[in-house]
């Protein structure tokens, strides 16, 4: 048995075990620190990157003498770690172990997204804020087509910021590359100078920062930009891409133009400015993707699409490209931000032995699981009544309580790895309700007025409520954006009459399909609205305890976690 161990030491760090290729379990840094988007190397925490692993090993079975190889995917300028330092952060060193292997990031990008398409040939494009400097990406020796094949905007001395791969069922080689080197400032920000790539994802995080006062809040940006439209500001492009594919972000125009940004982070919901920009760079970002990749099928020909890297998140965009007919088959999978190259980089270092690639089904459930023992032990640090139920009471129990409008704690199996609550660590609640989005935004969640929430819905039935073909529905990891059409779901219609769709199979998911079904026989549609299971400002609770403690310190009415109902009183 050959197992890799891959780790992204990326701003958003994680790890997860790799089992003759295929994905065994994966944990992200911050669901055990409690802390979002953790690093897990620049912040130098050592013991954090041993407990991942360990999270991993003790959940698989598997101990450090299983391991053969470690990838780590790189990010930024980064040299190798020597052995010592590695097995100490790690924990241990293995006893067959065979070599560590450094893959580029946007490479693990790429290894991710693959493993999920049924080893189909196609394009991969990769599209993110920036990867690794390309004098790094040569180190790794990545295959290029031929100089009069390959669409090259390198920077010898520049960070990958797109690139794109012809993957042939096999193997892979570069396309396409887009690097940049200038780190241009944005001024008047009244916050603190920054500086930005000519990059998609850069432009990104200027209007994350513009908008929203971080850098890190491109979902705003998104849900945003639905309430937005065209601005009269300007009418040259700030995103824009030439007939051979190469990016421009302007920022003389930002420069000039945009000096009064919402420092504060205070609701948006009826400041058309930032709306507008918003809009503005949503469209430009649809506009710019879907001619970079007219441009790459024009060359190389496919009906495959591999999308990765953050700005796949874009559901919107996503949507945009699979109603364009520009491919048949548009691949996606959850964590196709950071989080996902150690699954990348564990594949990709698998390769480099000789492992044979593999390929999985589309899912994000890789965490592990817990006993009910586990559960009780943990509640002993509360002092919460508790009931062990039946599958059946708990199905109709909590049906029954969310037709009343009651908001549930949703804790079973394993958790979901990636940005998305998938039904394993989610909050539930009613979405038929009028008052849903209003309690959830207010009491429970703490989030702008203006960013919406996401249905969950039985596959089959999913053409009912929603626009989308009854033979091309499927959207089990969120990453879709569609046309609500039913006038029956107001608490998770967003002002566009659109919503981030996440379809359920019973064989994705029983525990959540059924209860799917009864909520249909309650409330007369089989969909709730799904958010996930965090409190504001953390990471998605990965333990019993996090759940519990979660519940401790908020509004929900009750918890389910596994079989076990929590309630106030």
């Amino acid at each position: 048995m050959n197992i890799a161990l891959g780790i992204s030491i990326a701003h958003n760090g994680s790890v997860a075990l790799i089992c003759d290729g295929k994905v065994q379990i994966a944990i992200q840094a911050e669901r055990i620190a409690r802390k979002k988007k953790k690093h897990l190397f620049l912040d130098r925490e050592e013991d954090l990157m041993k407990t991942c692993v360990e999270y991993c090993l003790n959940s698989t079975g598997f101990n450090y003498k299983d391991i053969k190889t470690i990838g780590i995917c790189t990010h930024k300028n980064l040299n190798k770690i020597e052995d010592t330092y590695l097995f100490k952060m790690i924990g241990e060193k293995p006893e067959n172990y065979i070599q560590t292997y450094y893959i580029p990031h946007h490479y693990s990008h790429m290894e991710y997204i693959v493993h999920y398409g049924k080893l189909k040939s196609g394009i991969v494009l990769v599209i993110d804020g920036s990867g690794s400097a390309e004098k790094d990406r040569k180190k790794f020796n990545i295959t290029e087509k031929k100089n009069s094949e390959i669409i090259n905007h390198q920077d010898i001395s520049g960070r990958e910021v797109i690139s794109a791969y012809w993957f042939d069922g096999n193997e892979s080689s570069l396309i396409y590359r887009f690097s940049s080197s200038n780190l241009l400032p944005t001024q008047n920000n009244n916050l603190k100078q920054n500086s930005f790539f000519q990059s998609i994802g850069h432009y990104w995080e200027w209007a994350s920062l513009y908008c929203c006062g971080s850098l890190d809040e491109a979902g705003k940006v998104m849900g945003l930009a639905a309430y937005g439209k065209q601005d009269k500001l300007i009418e040259e492009s700030i995103l824009s891409i030439s007939d051979d594919g190469k990016i421009n972000v302007n920022y003389e125009i930002i420069n000039e133009n945009f000096k009064k940004p919402n420092i504060f982070g205070k609701d948006l919901t009826n400041s058309q400015h930032y709306q507008d920009i918003a809009f503005r760079v949503q469209l430009e970002t649809e506009k710019v993707i879907l001619k970079l990749l007219k441009i790459l099928k024009n060359k190389f020909p496919t009906d495959t699409l591999y999308l990765s890297g953050g700005v796949a998140l874009n559901v919107v965009a996503n949507e945009k490209i699979k109603n364009s007919n520009l491919f048949k088959n548009l691949i996606l999978n959850g964590s196709v931000e950071d989080n996902g190259t150690a699954i990348g980089a564990g594949i990709a270092a698998s390769q480099q032995i000789g492992v044979e690639r593999k390929s999985s089904p589309i899912t994000d459930y890789y965490g592990r699981i817990y006993s009910q023992d586990e559960i009780i032990q943990d509640l002993k640090n509360f002092k919460y009544k508790y009931t062990i139920l039946t599958f059946e009471e708990k199905i109709n129990l909590a049906a029954e309580l969310i037709s009343e409008d009651k908001i549930l704690g949703w804790f079973q199996g394993k958790s979901e790895f990636g940005p998305r609550a998938l039904g394993n660590r989610s909050i539930f609640a009613n979405p038929t309700s009028s008052s849903t989005k209003h309690v959830l935004d207010h009491y429970m969640k703490c989030r702008d007025r203006y960013r919406p929430y996401a249905p969950v819905v039985i596959e089959e039935e999913a053409h009912k409520y929603f626009d989308v073909d009854s033979n091309d529905c499927s959207s089990p990891v969120m990453m879709r954006n569609v046309k609500v059409i039913s006038n029956k779901l107001p608490a998770i219609t967003h002002v566009d009459k659109t919503a981030r769709l996440q379809t359920v199979k019973k064989s994705e998911n029983k525990v959540l399909y059924t209860l799917l079904s009864k909520i249909g026989e309650k409330i007369g549609v089989p969909i709730l609205l799904n958010t996930s299971f965090n409190r504001p400002g953390e990471p998605i609770v990965e333990s019993p305890l996090d759940a519990i403690s979660s519940f401790s310190k908020g509004s929900l009415d009750y918890l389910f976690i596994e079989n076990i109902l929590i309630s106030r009183n």
